[in-house]
């Protein structure tokens, strides 16, 4: 397809289907969140050898969002409700370390690499690849350089993140809530079973747009998976959405975000291999640092606080946490508060130190 353009429901039909390869070749080679990470490195790999695709309607990645909002929505419940407060100081404790953690690496970046100051801080600073991305095409920055340093951070927490959580023996977790759900699922009465898939669906789709309407960081996400919490919370019978929906909107997610690759992200790579992948490296171990301190502290368990402080997107933490039975809800809560608080402050606090 390169040197040519094909149509949105090509490009979009393309995509998936990339993606769900992607997804069985890490699923077979036992990778965690491989639906996510699978079809995303598949379409960056075509993506950045020139590959065009049709511009997809920003929606969509809102839908996929809505979804796995809706997937953490459901695991909330009236004492998780309870233990909302209990977030605030970890979440601001988190929020602070990476925002610093991340001016320091830019800052060392631009002076070791000769990068101009504003690329470099937007490429370290962990917020997601396409708020930075958008913030730093509005200051007439590097767009490709702050994606490029985005992206393999993210990769870098997708690939060492989960191996390391995963010793820690959550899959037995998620066996037992998969043979619960399925339980469930089997003495249920079906058409029940159907509205409340249906009622589920329009809640979170609902939340979601609004909260997106809003302006709300990751607003599909967080919208939906509010709305869906608190109903769920209130005792309104919505149900949880079948594994194929979750897995087809993981697999949508990573294509959408592999489609962003291009190949003058590849050139700057060629010339930035080094730099990028020892900053990428530093801020990753970063949060791995920060997790065990907030699994000491605050006495969580490791997975979820390792997939809590890592430095990667809200909703890929929060999905690869729903695919190893760790704690979603309180993942993508602190995931969320990071991103807000790096997106409100750091466009003023960059402007200070470039002018």
């Amino acid at each position: 397809m390169t040197g040519f353009t094909p149509s949105m429901p090509l490009t979009f039909t393309s995509i998936f289907f990339l993606g769900y390869l992607g997804y069985r070749v890490f699923r077979r080679l036992h990778i965690p969140g491989g639906a996510v990470t699978g079809s995303l490195v598949m379409v960056a790999a075509l993506s950045s050898q020139g590959v065009v695709w049709a511009d997809l309607p920003s929606f969509v990645s809102t839908v996929f969002q809505v979804v796995i909002g809706i997937m953490i929505g459901c695991k909330f419940s009236r004492e998780k409700i309870t233990r909302l407060r209990s977030l605030i100081v970890p979440g601001l404790m988190v929020s602070a370390w990476m925002l610093c953690t991340g001016l320091l690496v830019g800052l060392l970046m631009a002076k070791i690499t000769g990068l101009s100051l504003g690329t470099a801080l937007y490429g370290a600073v962990p917020g997601g690849l396409a708020e930075m991305g958008l913030i730093a095409l509005s200051y007439n920055l590097s767009v490709p350089v702050v994606s490029l340093f985005q992206f393999v951070r993210v990769m870098v927490v997708q690939l060492v993140i989960p191996p390391i959580a995963s010793m820690y023996g959550h899959s037995k977790k998620e066996e037992a809530v998969s043979k619960e759900i399925e339980a469930t699922d089997e003495t249920g009465d079906k058409e029940k079973k159907y509205y409340g898939i249906l009622l589920t669906l329009m809640a979170g789709g609902c939340g979601g747009f609004a909260a997106k309407y809003l302006g709300i960081p990751v607003g599909g996400m967080i919208g939906a998976m509010v709305v869906v919490g608190v109903l769920r919370s209130a005792g309104v019978p919505l149900k949880e959405m079948p594994a194929w929906v979750s897995v087809s909107a993981q697999i949508g997610l990573g294509g959408y975000l592999g489609s962003t690759f291009t190949p003058e992200i590849i050139d700057v790579f060629h010339r930035m291999l080094f730099p990028t992948l020892v900053f990428s490296a530093a801020i990753v171990a970063s949060g791995v640092v920060l997790g065990f301190l907030v699994h000491r502290i605050f006495g969580w368990d490791l997975a979820t606080s390792l997939m809590s402080c890592a430095a990667a997107g809200a909703t890929q933490m929060s999905v690869i946490a729903l695919d190893m039975g760790a704690d979603a809800v309180t993942v993508g809560l602190i995931q969320v508060m990071r991103l807000a608080t790096i997106v409100l402050l750091m466009p003023p606090i960059i402007v200070l130190l470039i002018f």
